[in-house]
C-alpha cells in the first residue's frame, strides 16, 4: 500500500542495539513461548518483550525481521501526543488548555475555535462523528483532503461532556500542532518528531503517511516503524521520558499522558490506561468496535498504545515490562492475555494484585 500512498521518511539515527539478557532471563522461556503462541493464533507476525530495558524474547514470521516496518494504525496517535509534550517544553504551544483557534486560523473567529486542545487529545471535543458509510467518512479515510474534512465538522455537543473516540479529533489536534511548529520555524512535523523523539531514542527510519504530497500528515494513524523502535518508545515512557541517560521529554508530561481523562478513566492523552477493568473496552457511543479482556490486569499501572486489530505497545513500569506486538488485523484480540502471561512469569515483581 505504501507504493500508492504519499509518504515522508522520518530518518533514523545510528545507535546501539537494544541489549539482550545473556543468561538467567527474568522471564521464563516457556512463558515467552505461550505469549508467542497466543499472538500468532491471532495472526501475529512480530513480538518483542523487554524487561528492565533488555530483550528477553523476540520473534518474527512470514519473512519479517527486525527491520520490517509494520502498519501502526492508531499507535501514531500516542506519538503525536508525545510530540505535544516536546512542543510545550519548547514553548511552541503554551498549554493544552489553549483554545484550538489560537493555532488553526480558519477557526480563529469560529465557535469551534474555543474548544480547548485538551478536548481533542482526550477524544471529547463534542464535534460530530462521521458515520463510516457516509461519503465524508470515505473522503476522510481515502482522499487527499483529510484535514479539510476534519475542519468541516459541526459541533454537536459541548466539549468534555462525552468520550467518543474519533480519528477526526486526533487529526485536528495534529493540525494545530503542525501549524504551531511551522509558526515557530520548524520545517514540519516529521522533522520535529525526528529531532525531538526519534533520534534521541535511537530509532531507525519510519514512514509517515501524508494526505497528499504537500499536505498534512495523517496524524490519526500510519507512522510505520519496526517493532524494536516501538519498544524503544515504550521504554522511554516507562522511564518517565528518559532514554539512554538523557531526559527526552518532561517527566510531568509522561504523567499527564497516563492520567485518566474526565470522560473516560481508561483514556489519557491519546493513550489507553489499563485500569479500571472492563470486560469490553468501548470506543464510545454507538461504536461497532470494542476490545475484549477476559480478566483484569495483574498490575494496576498498565498503559498502552492501541493500533487497530491488535497492534500494541504495552508498558508496565512496576514490572519493568515492555511488550510490542504487530500482526494481521484481529477483531478478537484480548488485551489482557500477553500482559498477564508476562506478569505471571514475573510474579515476584508484582507489588500487589489489584481489582
Amino acid at each position: 500500500m505504501e507504493k500508492f500512498q504519499p509518504c515522508q521518511i522520518v530518518k533514523g539515527c545510528a545507535t546501539d542495539p537494544l541489549p539482550h539478557f545473556e543468561s538467567d532471563t527474568p522471564l521464563p522461556s516457556n512463558i515467552f513461548a505461550e505469549m508467542k503462541s497466543y499472538s500468532q493464533s491471532q495472526g501475529g507476525v512480530a513480538l518483542i518483550v523487554l524487561v528492565d530495558g533488555k530483550v528477553v524474547g523476540e520473534t518474527y514470521r512470514d519473512g519479517a525481521d527486525e527491520d520490517t516496518r509494520f502498519f501502526s494504525f492508531s499507535m501514531h496517535k500516542s506519538v503525536m501526543a508525545l510530540a505535544y509534550g516536546a512542543a510545550i517544553e519548547d514553548g511552541f504551544i503554551h498549554s493544552i488548555d489553549d483554545p484550538i483557534g489560537d493555532y488553526i486560523e480558519e477557526w480563529a473567529n469560529d465557535p469551534r475555535g474555543k474548544i480547548p486542545l485538551r478536548a481533542f487529545l482526550t477524544m471529547s471535543s463534542g464535534l460530530e462523528a462521521l458515520e463510516q458509510s457516509e461519503w465524508r467518512a470515505l473522503k476522510f479515510n481515502f482522499s487527499q483532503n483529510v484535514s479539510e474534512v476534519a475542519l468541516s465538522l459541526e459541533q454537536w455537543k459541548e466539549p468534555f461532556t462525552q468520550f467518543h473516540y474519533k480519528n477526526t479529533d486526533s487529526q485536528l489536534a495534529g493540525v494545530a500542532l503542525h501549524r504551531a511548529l511551522k509558526a515557530n520555524g520548524e520545517k514540519d512535523y516529521a522533522s520535529y518528531v525526528l529531532r525531538r523523539i526519534w533520534c534521541p531514542i535511537g530509532a531507525k527510519d519510519a514512514l509517515l503517511w501524508l494526505e497528499n504530497e504537500e499536505g498534512d500528515p495523517r496524524f490519526y494513524a500510519f507512522l510505520d516503524a519496526n517493532l524494536r523502535d516501538w519498544a524503544r518508545v515504550g521504554l522511554m515512557i516507562m522511564q518517565d521520558g528518559e532514554f539512554g541517560g538523557r531526559q527526552i521529554l518532561p517527566s510531568a508530561w509522561i504523567v499527564a499522558l497516563k492520567t485518566p481523562s474526565a470522560n473516560n478513566p481508561k483514556y489519557g492523552l491519546q493513550t489507553w490506561i489499563g485500569s479500571p477493568y472492563a470486560a469490553e473496552r468501548s470506543y464510545g457511543p454507538n461504536s461497532e468496535l470494542s476490545v475484549p479482556q477476559a480478566e483484569p490486569y495483574l498490575a494496576s499501572d498498565v498503559n498502552f498504545f492501541d493500533g487497530f486489530g491488535g497492534q500494541r505497545v504495552y508498558v508496565v513500569p512496576s514490572a519493568g515490562l515492555i511488550i510490542a506486538r504487530s500482526g494481521e488485523i484481529s477483531l478478537t484480540w484480548d488485551d489482557g492475555v500477553l500482559v498477564n502471561l508476562a506478569l505471571r512469569g514475573l510474579e515476584e515483581r508484582i507489588p500487589s494484585k489489584t481489582e
